[in-house]
């Protein structure tokens, strides 16, 4: 019989291999499968996606993650030790012999227990090890891990040299204010128009919204279409609408905002929600899904005082069945008929009102089909961009013959660039942007410069501001630069890498008075 301790040992072999072969299964199939699903994301946006709570969301990444990555990995860790094991049983008993005859000499070759096999089982797992661990550094750089790991260890002083604290500049608001729309479409970028607009694509996706941005106003990085350029921590939609309303990046944990210990989301930070409201501006935000995702209840509810209109309220108001799920909670047919109820409420009162809205039927990673698309291109997330810009235009042409528009600021813009990779293999060296376009702007606001604007979302804080008549002293707010003022972004002062670089890296500042300092 096998001795105990034998049995106790091999049982840890066993277990240590199967973690072994686990971890690097798993770590090959994770690289590929984010080289996939986030190519040109940064690591910190992507774990914020897959680790953010799934209430009022559909749970496709982690779903994705779980089928692509883990249960492959422990099929196939299981497969690995099974074989392993019997190999080691045969190889206990089995011993090969034979003679070789090579013309005068004779050789007698034989395999025992203890050589041959376990050489050979030896040099099988190395062979294993080796192809599995191959290959990884090069998937790690081009995920960027090295990146990643700087920016938690090293240290930058752009938010003591650049940020502009509202409280420390005069706000000054016209005395008839004026009403703020603000429309955030979901991944929207000016890449979906074609070349001949300004886009990279082949065929024009959105060429209502390419008509509205070019029959009003909207910023770009070049003499087309163009927009706003990527910036690090901006990279998913609540990050964006920090990014855009507040001027700064998200650097909270990767566990989520409203989790762990801050119980504040950002309590020390002052953004566009505490402006207004200052001003005797109501606040509204409507969005689709549940309202919790991604820490937006929490963000609206503590900075700005804002009225919260998801799924959940449209439920309660009667807009869809209490048992209605589509996609992320109602798709944008129902949003737009739920904003114009609402509006049409709201303009009722005699206050200035910022209504806010979120879109989602373009959501990676294929959009949702609903009843108003039409079959015109050969992929379903093509003919979602199509009806996603003609809604978005229908309901501005509701806006337009409301009575309130004629005192009403409209902003129309991306909340991030989208992260469908596979979407992107036609526009060759093409700079992909976010979309922008400003409707019925305040008499005599004029724009020193549109075009050849190097810029990032952060400068849409003061630049909305100003839109709707304010005017800031000093034209900057947060990390942000009014694009109606000549005053150069910082992506065009510093440099747009060395801006990127700066946002990546740990910031004392941000820690001490965004998370941890407070305003009351």
């Amino acid at each position: 019989m096998m001795k105990k301790g034998k049995i106790i040992w091999i049982i840890i072999n066993v277990i240590l291999l199967f973690i072994s072969l686990f971890l690097l299964f798993l770590l090959n199939r994770s690289a590929n499968w984010f080289l996939l699903n986030f190519h040109e994301v940064e690591i910190a946006t992507a774990l914020y996606q897959i680790s953010s709570p799934l209430k009022g969301t559909e749970a496709g990444v982690i779903n994705d993650y779980m089928n692509q990555c883990l249960y492959p990995s422990i099929s196939l860790s299981i497969i690995s030790v099974v074989i392993y094991s019997v190999y080691s049983m045969i190889e206990e008993r089995l011993l090969l012999a034979a003679d070789v005859q090579i013309g005068a000499l004779s050789f007698h070759l034989k395999s025992g227990k203890r050589r041959s096999m376990k050489a050979g089982k030896m040099i099988v797992l190395c062979v294993l090890f080796a192809l599995l661990g191959s290959g990884l550094y090069d998937k790690a750089v081009a995920a960027g891990l090295p990146e990643y790991i700087e920016s938690v260890t090293e240290r930058s002083t752009l938010f003591e040299t650049y940020y502009v604290d509202p409280d420390d500049v005069d706000i000054t608001f016209p005395e008839k204010k004026r009403n703020l729309l603000i429309i955030y479409l979901e991944s929207m970028e000016a890449t979906y128009a074609s070349k001949e607009e300004g886009g990279g694509k082949l065929y024009n996706y959105i060429p209502e919204l390419t008509e509205l941005a070019e029959k009003n106003l909207y910023f770009s990085d070049d003499d087309d279409l163009g927009g706003a350029r990527r910036a690090p921590l901006t990279g998913c939609t609540m990050w964006g609408i920090l990014a855009s309303s507040a001027g700064v990046p998200y650097k909270l944990p990767i566990e989520g905002n409203s989790s762990g210990e801050y119980e504040k989301f950002l309590p020390g930070l002052k953004g566009m929600g505490e402006i207004l409201e200052e001003n005797g501006y109501q606040n509204y935000f409507m969005c689709g899904s549940d309202v919790a995702f991604g820490g937006r209840k929490d963000f609206y509810e503590q900075h700005g005082n804002y009225h919260i209109f998801d799924y959940n309220t449209a439920v309660e108001d009667g807009i869809i069945p209490e048992d209605y799920y589509e996609f992320w909670g109602m798709e944008d047919a129902k949003l737009y008929e739920y904003a114009k109820q609402e509006l049409t409420d709201i303009a009722q009162k005699d206050e200035p009102f910022n209504f806010t809205m979120l879109t989602v039927d373009t959501h990676r990673p294929d959009g949702y089909v609903c009843s108003l698309c039409e079959n015109t291109y050969p992929s379903q997330y093509e003919n979602v961009l199509a009806c996603a810009s003609r809604q978005a235009d229908q309901f501005i042409d509701w806006v337009r013959e409301q009575e309130w528009y004629e005192n009403t600021t409209v902003v129309i813009t991306g909340d991030h660039l989208n992260m469908k990779v596979d979407f992107w293999d036609d526009i060759g060296d093409y700079e992909r942007t976010i979309y922008n376009c400003f409707l019925n702007l305040p008499d005599g606001l004029v724009a020193a410069q549109t075009q050849n604007r190097i810029f990032t979302i952060f400068d849409m804080f003061p630049t909305i501001l100003t839109a709707a008549g304010v005017d800031i002293e000093g034209e900057r707010l947060g990390l942000g630069i009014d694009l109606f003022s000549d005053q150069r972004t910082l992506a065009e002062q510093m440099g747009l890498e060395m801006l990127k670089r700066e946002l990546e890296l740990y910031s004392n500042y941000y820690y001490m008075n965004f998370v941890v300092g407070s305003r009351n």
